[in-house]
């Protein structure tokens, strides 16, 4: 059973919310009143804006990696039978090689630690904090099969009343 997180664009508001789950996550808070001023953390997800639809970008674990082709210092591997890209930070330079190389921008350069950060789909959890903090659900963390026979189903339904409506 591989789960990955998928983005239904149509539903995101780019509230952040998802960004700032993942961000308390990582500073290791749980709730949103002890956050300091102090600089945050690196995102390890981004948004970006296209013809104003909003994307947000995570790791999409590709098969063929070019990010594990181009990190020097061994910090991204194929880990759990080469299914899941892994980031070991500490082993990180901090080149950014892998920051420029990535198709979509999941990778970002954490300025205060020098060095990259990346979602590792936070798998000591049943449900990723991102997905969880998605009160639109426009993140899904589910198995690909099952996403892309949800979107295929939509589809169909969608077909169907264009149809009916042109009668």
């Amino acid at each position: 059973m591989e789960r990955k997180i998928f983005f239904h664009p149509e539903r995101c508001l780019a509230c952040l919310s998802c960004m700032l789950a993942c961000q308390m996550k990582s500073m290791g808070i749980a709730e949103v009143r002890s956050l300091s001023g102090e600089p945050r953390p690196a995102p390890r997800m981004s948004i970006t804006f296209d013809r104003g639809t909003p994307w947000i970008w995570v790791c999409q674990q590709c098969l063929s990696a070019p990010c594990v082709e181009a990190c020097v210092s061994g910090s991204l591997r194929r880990e759990d039978g080469g299914k899941k890209i892994f980031h070991n930070s500490e082993n990180c330079v901090g080149c950014g090689s892998c920051v420029l190389v990535c198709p979509y921008g999941a990778l970002q350069y954490d300025e205060k630690e020098k060095r990259v950060v990346k979602c590792n789909l936070c798998l000591e959890e049943a449900v990723p904090p991102c997905v969880r903090a998605c009160q639109t659900q426009a993140l899904a963390y589910q198995e690909a099969n099952s996403f892309a026979g949800e979107k295929k189903k939509k589809f169909a339904q969608d077909m169907g009343r264009d149809r009916a409506a042109d009668r």
